[in-house]
């Protein structure tokens, strides 16, 4: 499984299983993927930082970054630093490797 694949599952179970997750409260944010030179200056320029994890959940005003990666994919130094940053912050980041590590996660923030 690709860790778009993986992302993919992982949000359709999440939303599809808590109605509370479904308006903006767990989302995505666009800041990978392969993107001409003006496209990546446009991004850039307009806010869109690298390592910023794969989704954002926001429950009970808190909120979390969630990194998806498969089992032998490398967190790297940009993401490294992100969640250094964040959890100077008081915001909880976590490398998510599997589906089922990604439900006991929900289950254990959101609730059963």
């Amino acid at each position: 499984m690709t860790e778009d694949q993986l992302q993919a599952k992982c949000y359709k179970w999440a939303i599809n299983n808590y109605k509370c997750l479904r308006f903006g409260n767990l989302f995505a944010v666009p800041n990978g993927g392969t993107r001409n030179k003006i496209e990546a200056m446009k991004f850039k320029a307009t806010g869109v930082v690298a390592g910023i994890p794969d989704l954002i959940l926001i429950h009970d005003s808190k909120a979390y970054g969630i990194e998806l990666k498969t089992l032998i994919g490398k967190v790297s130094d940009k993401q490294i630093k992100v969640h250094e940053s964040w959890k100077n912050q008081g915001i909880d980041t976590f490398v998510i490797r599997t589906f089922e590590e990604f439900q006991e996660l929900i289950i254990k923030i959101v609730g059963s």
